[in-house]
């Protein structure tokens, strides 16, 4: 059958749902994601003209995504027509928000997503659209085919989003229909090597659900070996790639885990409610590990809520991979009291990082995220314990509660001289930062720039902050808090006057912890350059020392490494002046 709102469709067919521990089913007369249909543009390059079926083409790849959604939301148990919603002009055509570009294709290349939204958002917005409020699915002809049949990508292919607004940027072509995903015949081409037209489809139609995928707030997570065997593969770990294969007899397809799905049950555009902003009011304060097997790890805990969050989910991402497709789920709901017990199968003896987020009805949250060594010995818990003390600590700091810095310093972690000393010197800061000096006027041996005067702060995003992270947070690197250091999120540039009266910098550096991002850092001395770090993608504290003898005009700078800006938190720990 099919769901009808006045230029808005939903597609809606029957399927079996599974039997889940939480099921968030939608009546018929609650809002859906009818209500808040996705925003379809097209982008066209100056050099590019559009193609002429469009609009009736990327319907049925739309309807294509929405249908498999919408499947796969009732198959988790979240009700029979959970699914975005979709504008058309007439039935059978999508609308098209159509948007010329100024410059030629060569100007919108792979790294581009960030200049095309903003292309698209101003174009939106002379259409009474905010893009900072919806979700907006970007067409381009982003293929460029050559003679000998092959294809190169020649666009930018990627989602991102928030609770409140995303946008993905996808290919239109030709070749693209999901009428031929189950197509065996030649003439396609993926990943340097020529395909069948159903393989293309498979490939960039998938890649359609991928993406919007993260425009919906997903991350990256794969399936297990059970579901492997039954259901295919994660649509947000390879089943961008196996998307529709199963019209071919080639194996099972993708499909949406059921992490997935619950984290998309809280989106707007999913279940058609208006976005709300809730400080965080889950904490995760208890977390006990134990080994059940070689391979099977449980985890029992306990959270504290103003709000009961929907559920937690833990996320078992092994370092081996650069990315974290790899990364499996398991998903637990605290009690009445705020206890869980969850346990983690197909856990492997290597290094990986655990994630555990909570699902509340308006978002989904971090509550640890933490590297992980599961080799079965007494201490692989131990990384939780380091994380939870520098959570609480972190989030004393945040809220500038001296008193709650204080009692931790004399109560829960007197026994411990790292967390007690942390505890202190952060109290210490919220009584009463210096004024800032130049380290020129500066008295004794050191001085910490932590406390300089900078003629010049260039951030590349938001602001630099002394002794917190930007968002009033604990510096945090290799699993390690500190009370000394600067954030300055890349690309930045801090300068100080020296005047040639110290001899000596010493500092660490690095990524704050929790985010991705990939950042140089680099030191000069009167515009020379004195320092220049290797690139940098890791959490971990890296330390550097070099003379600044006769230095004038000291300049602590960061740059991004070459894939933009994302999450390059940069952060100077520790940097401190000698004579």
């Amino acid at each position: 059958m099919q769901i009808h709102v006045p230029g808005i469709r939903l597609v809606v067919a029957a399927s079996l749902a599974a039997v889940l521990f939480f099921v968030a089913r939608a009546d018929a007369d609650e809002p859906t994601g009818a209500s808040r249909p996705i925003r379809c543009v097209y982008f066209s390059p100056a050099d590019c003209e559009p193609l002429p079926d469009r609009a009736e083409r990327l319907f049925r790849v739309m309807t294509c995504v929405q249908e498999f959604y919408r499947s796969e939301m009732e198959r988790n148990g979240f009700g029979a027509s959970t699914t975005f919603g979709l504008e058309e002009t007439s039935p059978g055509k999508l609308k098209l928000y159509e948007v010329k570009a100024p410059g030629n294709q060569s100007e919108y290349g792979r790294e581009s997503f960030s200049a095309v939204r903003r292309l698209v958002g101003a174009a939106l917005a002379q259409e009474g659209i905010d893009a900072n409020r919806e979700v907006v699915a970007i067409f381009q002809q982003g293929l460029r085919w050559n003679e000998d049949g092959s294809a190169t990508e020649v666009a930018s292919f990627v989602g991102m989003g928030t609770p409140f607004y995303g946008a993905g940027t996808f290919y239109d072509d030709p070749l693209l229909d999901p009428e031929k995903l189950g197509s065996k015949e030649p003439g396609g081409y993926y990943g340097g090597r020529a395909c069948t037209v159903g393989e293309f489809n498979s490939h960039y139609i998938g890649g359609v659900a991928h993406e919007l995928g993260h425009a919906l707030t997903l991350p990256h997570d794969c399936e297990t070996s059970v579901e492997r065997r039954e259901l295919g593969a994660a649509l947000m770990g390879g089943g961008n790639h196996t998307f529709g294969r199963e019209r071919r007899g080639e194996g099972k397809g993708a499909f949406l885990t059921y992490s997935e799905a619950l984290r998309l049950s809280v989106v707007p555009a999913i279940n058609g409610l208006e976005p709300k902003r809730r400080a965080v009011d889950v904490s995760l304060v208890e977390l006990h590990g134990r080994r059940v097997s070689t391979s099977a790890v449980e985890f029992s805990g306990r959270i504290e809520s103003e709000q009961p969050p929907l559920a937690l989910i833990f996320y078992e991402d092994r370092d081996a991979r650069a990315s974290d497709y790899d990364a499996k789920t398991w998903t637990t709901r605290p009690d009445a009291a705020g206890s869980f017990t969850v346990t983690l199968t197909e856990v492997a003896s290597e290094p990986s990082e655990l994630r555990v987020c909570a699902v509340r009805d308006v978002d989904t949250i971090m509550l640890l995220r933490a590297s992980w060594n599961p080799d079965g010995s007494e201490r692989e818990f131990e990384p939780f314990e380091r994380r939870l003390a520098l959570t609480e600590i972190s989030g004393a700091l945040q809220r500038r509660d001296v008193a709650a810095l204080e009692s931790l310093a004399t109560g829960k972690f007197s026994e411990s001289e790292e967390y007690r000393s942390l505890c202190a010197a952060l109290a210490q800061t919220l009584k009463g930062r210096p004024a800032p000096t130049t380290p020129s006027d500066a008295e004794g041996s050191s001085f910490d720039l932590t406390d300089a005067r900078f003629e010049t702060e260039k951030v590349g995003w938001a602001r630099m902050t002394r002794g917190t992270f930007f968002d009033g947070t604990l510096l945090n690197l290799g699993d390690r808090g500190y009370a000394s250091g600067l954030c300055a999120h890349a690309n930045s540039a801090l300068t100080t006057t020296l005047d040639g009266k110290w001899q000596t910098l010493r500092f660490g550096y690095g990524l704050q912890a929790g985010g991705g991002g990939s950042v140089v850092f680099v030191v000069r001395g009167d515009g020379k350059e004195l320092f220049r770090s290797s690139l940098v993608r890791d959490h971990e504290r890296h330390d550097a020392e070099l003379s600044v003898a006769g230095v004038k005009v000291l300049e602590l700078a960061t740059e991004d490494g070459g894939d933009g800006g994302t999450s390059d938190h940069s952060i100077w720990i520790e940097p401190t002046l000698t004579r």
